[in-house]
């Protein structure tokens, strides 16, 4: 690499910007080896702290790149949980602000032995790499280092650890998701996956730098640990205690080798989960030498744009192609005549190799094509539209491929499917089809063509300005397909195909079906008249070339003009474009009588207008009417129906509501009746009660007066028997009568 090249590579690498995630708690003692080896590459830190006492979020403030954040337990009751959460969400935020993404922790240390870290990520950006896996390796020392140098240069003994063997670094618009498990020992990841060809980066974990300051550290780390984390098992090293972990250490210490002077890539435990996971790696092809920008030299590459109304995107679509690695280009644009402010915009951005031309109206995609490539001077022209984005090292890429494969005319590559936010979603097309083709030969992709239809995507495309000037320019007649007919034409004139498995293009997937290549009515109908339009590019061909491409038993009459046999190839295809292509060819080519005949047969047979299908159609719609006719009939019926019915239970359900009034009275006059009976047998159980008492006390009384009467009886007797009695009884018979004159006397004066 010549010195100049050098300095744009190292340009390029300074231009990266590297966002870095991790989590500190009480790392004082290792933040200044951290900051030591990342400050080189990394643009922006930020760093959630878990309520460090040591100094560490001094430190941390003081540092001008990072940003100091709390670290939120997302789940109260697990530390490990609720850091996985916050590694698997918090990079989000850096799409679209920076090119790489660095997930790790504080004691991790990633590195390619030999190699800058800037210009590692710029060269793995440019083989289209979007996630980085580290080969994992625990290092260790007998004490903690003093706070100075490199700690990858001053430690260097360890071990492989298979624990360690993590995603560390990835694209964030390439990931949907990260899927890190517990620890970030394991991920599954989502979204447009290539790894480097090779695995290279290397994770030297630098936790056991003194046995005292490990055990220390491990014995308050496990009263963090959650009630979750306890009870599912995580972080169970903290809980081992100073004794299992000396145990630990010594074996750490009889297997550990001087890493920095073996080969510490052969030595990574497998499996390697992203191996396991089948994720594609990307082409460990040299890549072409750096060749600096020079406006006034004719360029090696003509980027073509052509733009309309793509304001909201066109300057993401420039940016894209101006952080380029590969410098060597100018982009040619051609506005055709937008209105909402897209010819501003591109007015606006300062760049010499820009040139830019703006139509007053639009003239539709293929004429704005052809002022396009009709401007271009590079002799590879690479095809953007204005609302996609060049992937990091598309340029570079391709210009390579090209270079060294002459034989090739055109090269592909995959589109990388974005929505709205820049983000992997689904394309519309498969355009992983050609990857599964056995070759690309001239034959193979002219009969795809012929008997499915496109599969290449035109903004992926690099091709080279002869295989224009050799096709001819776009047909300004179509709008959906010049494209298809574009590449037909080139490869009928000879030019060879390729397509790389690399995503060279973000394809941008619009709301609500704003592409021009989305399936919506409108699209639908323009692209199959198109499509038998296109078709008639095969005709032009000679017969060595249908020859190639078709076997004698396609085809029923081979002494036939090649556009009835392209016509007959065609009629086998039940698709309407197919069937207009084949019964126009036969109509505009028949002139024997064998030919006549069959364009009668085929007049009444091939429905190329769609005749027959609306006439099923209309069939199907008469008899839904009449059926729909029939049902409502029916309905009515049942409509008329259920309101007798409806009606006679109205009235069953009044009848019923009487007889459940008449029963509720009747039930509450049963229940007054069964009152007045309780109490009328309480009552009489009382009278009953009280006349028993009453007897009682009369039986009572009775029994006394015979008491007394008898006791009186016998003191009478006594006292006749006595002396004294018998003596004064004339007295007491005067008493008496004397009681009874005074009673009378008494008597008489009242």
């Amino acid at each position: 690499m010549s010195a100049e090249a050098k300095l744009q590579h190292a340009a390029i690498a300074d231009r990266l910007i590297v966002h870095l995630y991790t989590l500190c708690w009480d790392e004082a003692d290792m933040l200044g080896f951290f900051f030591r080896h990342y400050d080189p590459f990394v643009e922006r830190y930020v760093i959630y702290d878990d309520g460090s006492t040591d100094g560490s979020r001094e430190i941390l403030h003081a540092h001008p790149k990072v940003e100091l954040r709390d670290f939120p337990r997302t789940d109260p009751d697990s530390f490990v949980l609720s850091h996985r959460a916050m590694q698997n969400e918090a990079w989000k935020e850096s799409r679209h602000r920076a090119d790489w993404i660095v997930v790790t922790a504080i004691d991790e240390h990633l590195h390619v032995p030999g190699r800058a870290m800037a210009d590692y990520l710029a060269e793995e950006a440019d083989r289209g790499v979007t996630l980085i896996p580290a080969l994992g390796f625990d290092l260790n020392h007998i004490e903690m280092p003093d706070d100075a140098g490199l700690l990858v240069e001053r430690v260097t003994r360890g071990r492989p650890r298979l624990a360690f063997n993590k995603l560390s670094i990835f694209k964030p618009e390439a990931l949907r998701e990260t899927g890190f498990g517990p620890g970030r020992h394991a991920a599954t990841p989502e979204g447009d996956l290539v790894l480097p060809p090779h695995d290279t980066l290397q994770l030297w974990h630098y936790k056991h730098l003194g046995f005292e300051r490990n055990a220390t550290r491990e014995a308050i780390q496990a009263e963090r640990l959650g009630q979750t984390d306890r009870a599912e098992g995580f972080g169970q090293h903290y809980l081992w205690g100073s004794d299992r972990l000396r145990i630990f250490w010594d074996e750490m210490e009889r297997e550990s080798i001087d890493l920095a002077a073996a080969d510490a890539g052969s030595l990574a435990i497998r499996p390697l989960w992203w191996e396991e996971q089948g994720m594609r790696r990307a082409n460990s092809a040299p890549l072409p030498r750096l060749v600096p920008a020079s406006p006034r030299a004719v360029p090696t590459v003509s980027v073509l744009i052509k733009s309309y109304q793509h304001a909201p995107y066109v300057r993401q679509t420039i940016e894209s192609l101006l952080a380029q690695s590969f410098q060597d280009f100018e982009i040619v644009v051609t506005d055709d005549g937008s209105t909402d402010g897209t010819a501003e915009i591109l007015r606006g951005i300062t760049d010499p190799r820009i040139r830019l031309e703006c139509r007053r109206e639009n003239q539709g995609i293929s004429a704005a094509m052809n002022a396009t490539v009709a401007r271009a001077r590079g002799r590879y022209l690479a095809i953007l539209n204005s609302d996609d984005w060049a992937l990091p090292g598309r340029l570079r890429r391709q210009v390579g491929f090209l270079d060294a494969h002459p034989d090739v005319a055109a090269v592909f590559g995959m589109p990388r499917a974005v929505d709205e936010n820049g983000l992997p979603t689904q394309a519309y097309n498969d355009f992983t089809v050609p990857l599964r083709f056995t070759d690309f030969s001239r034959r193979t992709w002219l009969r795809y063509l012929f008997f499915q239809g496109n599969t290449l995507c035109a903004p992926t495309a690099m091709i080279r300005r002869e295989a224009y000037e050799a096709a001819g320019p776009y047909d300004p007649r179509l709008t959906n397909l010049q494209d298809f007919d574009m590449w037909i034409r080139m490869l009928m004139a000879g030019q060879n195909i390729h397509v790389l498995p690399d995503s060279l293009t973000a394809f941008r997937i619009r709301d609500g079906m704003a592409n021009a290549s989305a399936p919506n009515p409108e699209a639908r109908l323009r692209s199959t008249f198109e499509h038998s339009m296109v078709l008639r590019r095969f005709k032009e061909m000679g017969e060595v070339l249908f020859s190639e491409l078709f076997d004698p038993e396609e085809i029923t009459d081979l002494k036939e003009p090649l556009p009835l046999r392209f016509a007959e190839l065609a009629s086998k295809i039940d698709r309407p474009e197919f069937r207009s292509f084949a019964l126009h060819t036969l109509y505009e080519e028949a002139c024997t009588p064998k030919q006549l005949t069959e364009l009668r047969e085929w007049g009444s047979r091939i429905d190329a207008l769609g005749v027959r299908g609306v006439e099923e159609c209309e069939n199907r719609l008469r008899t839904a009417v009449t059926e729909r006719e029939a049902l409502a009939a029916d309905r009515d019926r049942n409509v008329a129906t259920l309101r007798h019915k409806e009606e006679m239970l109205a009235q069953e359900h009044r009848t019923l509501a009487e007889r459940d009034t008449q029963i509720a009275e009747l039930r509450k006059s049963l229940i007054e009746r069964i009152d007045a009976i309780d109490i009328l047998e309480l009552n009489l159980a009382y009278g009953m009660a009280s006349q028993k008492i009453a007897m009682t006390a009369l039986h009572d009384e009775l029994d006394n007066i015979k008491i007394q009467l008898t006791a009186a009886t016998e003191s009478l007797n006594w006292m006749r028997s006595r002396l004294t009695w018998r003596m004064t009884v004339p007295f007491r018979q005067v008493t008496k009568h004397m009681r009874l004159i005074r009673q009378r006397m008494n008597e008489r004066r009242l």
